[in-house]
């Protein structure tokens, strides 16, 4: 009997003791520190994330043509700076500097049997002036009148004849004109190809690049889906991952309205279509033509409730903060708007001016007493 007494005793003993140090734990324990931040009012962006290369907005290839026959001269090299209208490259003309060098016997030709009808119509008028003394003036200007009109006819047939060889040099001019290309951009010489000839290969490379590197642009291409998205004028982030550290400022210049068939296969099957897309890049930029980018194009601005991603929890697809009042961390279902990175726009669920736990740990309970750092 004594022996039953003893053993209640001992499990009325430690359930006070256990009691007690449940009481003492709550009454002397610290609340759980937690890191919180406001709910406000923010401008938030959502934004487009484009696969982009880097090109010359002002470009121009000069390639070696069958029309104007072989290379003459390459007047440029690689790092010149041209303006519009420099001399690039200069074609073989012999053809045509045989030509011109006709015309010019022609020209001078024309001008030396001018000047030959005018002394024998100065001599006629001499002859006239003698004849007047003999037989009076108008005997003399009747028997002269045959060989005048014959020497005026040549003097206006040799101006004719004059004026269409000088129009034959203007016309000369311009041929020669073609034989020399010119810059059609004002920039630097990018690239020299001394070996091209004139003959069209395969894989025809230019004789001479002249771009200009303060003015570049992005180009990509957009789907159906996301076409609808972007617009002309929309800001655009332009990143590398040769230059992680850096960035560049954009602006949406031109987005096709005609799609560029990117499908291969079957032609009966439906075929991917992808919309070209261009980006001017504002100030310079430290990366050449070629290289791949990133562009981050803004579609959407607006005001909004706005939060770090930090303090949103996931279960069962839904999303939840944990909302602190008075001391105590309550549990909160949100909706999730648009989100900019690590910042997302909160529809419903959260206030103005919120507190709400940033990095909740596991030990976060809902109804837990909490102290914010």
């Amino acid at each position: 009997m004594k022996k039953k007494i003893w053993i209640g005793i001992g499990v009325a003993t430690l359930i006070i003791l256990m009691v007690g140090v449940s009481v003492y734990r709550t009454a002397f324990a610290k609340p759980l520190a937690v890191e919180v931040m406001e709910v406000k009012q923010e401008k938030i962006s959502s934004s487009l994330m484009v696969p982009g290369t880097l090109e010359l907005q002002e470009e121009q290839l000069v390639f070696p043509s069958p029309e104007l026959g072989q290379v003459e001269e390459i007047l440029v090299e690689v790092g010149q700076q041209v303006k519009k209208g420099d001399v690039l490259v200069r074609f073989d003309d012999s053809q045509l500097s045989f030509e011109i060098e006709q015309n010019k016997i022609s020209i001078e030709t024309g001008y030396l049997r001018i000047n030959q009808l005018q002394k024998q119509k100065e001599h006629l008028d001499s002859r006239k002036k003698e004849l007047s003394e003999q037989v009076g003036k108008k005997e003399a200007e009747k028997q002269l009148a045959p060989e005048y009109d014959q020497i005026e006819m040549e003097i206006k047939l040799a101006n004719l004849e004059l004026k269409q060889t000088l129009l034959q040099k203007e016309a000369l001019e311009e041929r020669e004109k073609d034989f020399e290309l010119t810059s059609l951009v004002e920039g630097i010489v990018l690239a020299v190809n001394e070996k091209t000839t004139e003959l069209v290969t395969e894989v025809q490379m230019p004789l001479v690049q002249v771009g200009s590197l303060h003015s570049m642009i992005a180009t990509g291409f957009l789907s159906e889906y996301d076409v609808l998205k972007v617009s002309k004028g929309q800001k655009v982030i332009v990143k590398s991952d040769v230059l992680p550290n850096e960035e560049w400022q954009g602006e949406v210049i031109d987005v096709a309205s005609v799609p560029q068939s990117t499908g291969l296969g079957n032609p009966l099957e439906n075929q991917a279509v992808q919309f070209p897309i261009i980006v001017q890049i504002d100030g310079g930029i430290e990366l050449k033509p070629g290289f791949q980018l990133i562009m981050e194009i803004e579609t959407e601005e607006k005001e909004g409730l706005v939060i770090s991603s930090e303090a949103i929890i996931y279960e069962n697809d839904k999303a939840f903060v944990y909302l602190v009042n008075d001391g105590i961390a309550h549990k909160q279902e949100v909706e999730i708007g648009i989100t900019s990175g690590e910042r997302m726009e909160i529809v419903e669920g959260l206030s103005d001016e919120d507190m709400i736990v940033l990095n909740p740990s596991d030990k976060v309970g809902d109804g837990m007493e909490v102290a914010v750092e």
